[in-house]
């Protein structure tokens, strides 16, 4: 039996809860914030000054995601010549100047867009004021600072001289007084980390900010009211923004770590944008299984074939664009010499040798043989029989190439009718020679690996045994060849290599800061994630193209050769889902972007990979028949659905340390993550998936086993 006092609890209860939810209600009948979502309650102190707000309150509880609730109540305070957000990043070279307490998150966030130099310096240290007129613009981060603001003008005032200066305050707006004539002042709402990240988000056009200046600021200020912004590039945001429950993404997890735990790989990054907002973004496990690196969001992986598209192809557009490239046009179009020499054992200078070692001690014995020292290729038989310079015989007529017959379209569709990859075998057997060398020189200039150089006029070589080629029927067969051949057309054309050429039209702009060829030239080896444990090189390639082929071109090829992580990829990614435009920057035109990504022969598109209509395959099932994408050999996978507002990327390095470990397709892990995303956005499956087939993979590609 209840007592008195027990009865009086049981009554108390709802009446309680009524009153609670009764005191967090708010009306937003004429509120300018976004859509409400069912998500956890915020409590957000504007400007964190307890006596002002937009309203009569100080504190606002609203009933919206934390990252929502910061982004409205960011206010750009003003924004003379559009300033915010940042356009043409190639042309311009960020630096961020903290005052006061440090901002990590907002110079973390900033540097998702392009790099940005991070400062401390002391406000009377002239000298550090000089190291920052290199930078234009400079972002001022004022976090509660210690000088009063007079100082801090002065301070400003002579940056000013030098460069533009964008103000973001996390305190008190009243700091901004002596400022109020500069361009560009950006008022977060407090210090706290997530209003960091939606700070830095909306500089670079990552969240779009509408909302009004306060009546009282605007009054002591002297500044307008309503500059708006509008998203321009990839945000980063949680995944109920856009409808996704995280809960439903935690699989994600639980198939990563199921594959590392089986070997399948020693680690990854996995990155999902919806909607132009990344909702998932994070790397698991180790560089190697010694577990002594963790992955970093930073690491650069060997992307393998996905070069193909995000480089190769891609400059293809850029042509095509600007009228360079006809698609309909031969190789023979692009090239002036198309002919080549034929088998040279009977060719004048030609110089046989049952071994390599044989000629060269017979060079050492014989004075006469220094005039073979220059030759300008060289070419090893599979007999052991050395040949010297390749000098045309008058006798011998040259014949012409076969692949030159070959059209742009059967090269990026793969139907050109040529092999698989080039004929390079004798160049891996013949490592303890002249052809290579452990220190560079202008004669080894190669980069085949660390420490590992070719000699630069085996290039030549290279280029014949291509023109060699046979040319079968056309055909689809995924092809190595094709792209490489593509890579001769871009520099052709271009006349200059092709890394040049995307760097400045693309990486730069996009403002891209790891996808590069040749990354060791350019950053710390920790970085760098391992790939294959490589006989031929001798070595556990790290930085260094795992492609055999690609890394006798010295690294930059048009099949293989780039390095990126996954953020720079879902840039890139993004810019194609919006039609070739990205940060308020056209890189190509919607038309192009349709032409290429468009299913023109089979499961391909011009360069980019298409889903089958029927069969299963390397991405989700789910994903549109509009999707397209491209796969690596090491274990990577980019894909974009435009029916689906989907960035899907996978980086891993499933070959360390050997290329037979195949269990990243067995386990078939890219595809679950991928379809994991799909269900969470409740996608259906494609209508009459088959069964799962089986596989065999060649470089970068899945082709079906008979």
């Amino acid at each position: 039996m209840l007592s008195l006092r027990d009865g009086l609890y049981i009554l108390l209860i709802p009446m309680l809860a009524g009153l609670i939810l009764l005191g967090i209600s708010v009306d937003f009948s004429d509120s300018d914030y976004p859509p409400i979502h069912s998500y956890q309650t915020f409590e957000v102190t504007v400007w964190g000054d307890t006596t002002r707000d937009f309203s009569s309150n100080a504190v606002r509880v609203v009933n919206l995601s934390s990252r929502e609730t910061f982004t409205a109540s960011t206010i750009l305070l003003k924004n003379e010549g559009d300033m915010i957000p940042f356009k043409q990043l190639r042309q311009k070279s960020f630096s961020v100047l903290t005052i006061g307490n440090p901002v990590p998150a907002f110079e973390k966030y900033l540097n998702y867009y392009t790099y940005v130099s991070s400062q401390h310096i002391r406000l009377a240290d002239e000298a550090d004021l000089d190291e920052l007129g290199f930078f234009n613009p400079i972002i001022v981060a004022l976090n509660h600072p210690q000088e009063n603001r007079y100082e801090i003008a002065s301070l400003l005032e002579k940056l000013r001289e030098k460069s533009e200066v964008v103000v973001v305050n996390f305190g008190d707006y009243e700091i901004l007084k002596p400022l109020a004539g500069y361009p560009a002042l950006l008022q977060a709402p407090n210090s706290q980390i997530q209003a960091q990240e939606v700070a830095a988000q909306a500089l670079f056009g990552g969240v779009a900010l509408n909302r009004g200046v306060p009546e009282y600021i605007t009054t002591e200020l002297g500044l307008r009211r309503n500059y708006e912004t509008t998203t321009t590039r990839l945000g980063y945001t949680d995944p109920e923004y856009v409808g996704i429950s995280s809960d439903s993404l935690m699989l994600i997890d639980q198939i990563i770590n199921e594959g590392i735990a089986n070997y399948a790989m020693p680690g990854c990054q996995v990155l999902i944008a919806k909607g132009g907002k990344v909702i998932y973004n994070k790397s698991f496990g180790y560089h190697t299984y010694d577990r002594k690196r963790p992955v970093r969001e930073n690491d650069l992986y060997d992307l393998a074939s996905i070069t193909k598209v995000a480089a190769t192809t891609l400059a293809s557009m850029k042509l095509y664009d600007e009228g360079k490239l006809n698609l309909d046009s031969r190789l023979t179009d692009y090239f002036e010499d198309t002919s080549y020499d034929p088998a040279p054992s009977k060719v004048y200078d030609t110089v046989p040798y049952l071994s390599y070692q044989i000629f060269l001690d017979s060079m050492k014995r014989n004075p006469e043989g220094a005039r073979y020292t220059n030759r300008d290729t060289i070419r090893y038989q599979d007999s052991l029989m050395l040949v010297g310079r390749y000098i045309h015989s008058p006798n011998r007529s040259k014949r012409v190439s076969p692949v030159f017959k070959a059209s742009m379209v059967d090269l990026l569709t793969h139907t050109s009718g040529l092999q698989a990859s080039l004929p390079i075998t004798p160049y891996q057997r013949y490592i303890n020679s002249e052809l290579y060398s452990d220190t560079y020189d202008d004669n080894y200039s190669v980069p085949v690996a660390n420490r590992f150089y070719m000699r630069h006029n085996y290039m030549d070589s290279l280029w014949n045994d291509t023109k060699r080629l046979r040319r079968d029927s056309a055909r689809y067969l995924y092809s190595c060849v094709n792209m490489i051949l593509m890579q001769r057309v871009i520099d052709s054309i271009n006349n200059r290599p092709i890394n040049e050429f995307v760097e400045e039209e693309f990486y730069n702009g996009l403002g891209m800061q790891t996808m590069c060829y040749n990354p060791r030239e350019r950053f710390d080896p920790e970085r760098l994630v391992p790939t294959a444990s490589d006989r031929w090189r001798g070595q556990l390639l790290c930085g260094t193209v795992h492609d055999p082929t690609a890394a006798l071109m010295g690294g930059i090829s048009g099949n293989a050769g780039l390095f990126s992580n996954a953020n720079d990829l879902a840039i890139l990614s993004q810019m194609l889902l919006n039609g070739g435009e990205y940060g308020g920057e056209r890189f190509l035109s919607d038309t192009t972007v349709e032409l290429f990504t468009n299913r023109v022969r089979g499961h391909r598109g011009l360069g980019f990979d298409k889903p089958p209509r029927t069969t299963s395959y390397i991405i989700g099932e789910s994903a549109s028949l509009a999707s397209y994408g491209h796969t690596g050999f090491t274990g990577t996978c980019f894909w974009v659905d435009p029916e689906n507002d989907l960035v899907y990327i996978f980086l891993s390095n499933r070959i360390h340390p050997s290329v037979k470990n195949t269990r990243i397709n067995e386990m078939r892990i890219r595809q679950r993550v991928h379809q994991v995303v799909y269900n969470a956005m409740g996608v259906p499956y494609r209508s009459n998936p088959v069964p799962h087939e089986r596989r065999r993979e060649n470089q970068g590609s899945f082709v079906m086993a008979p």
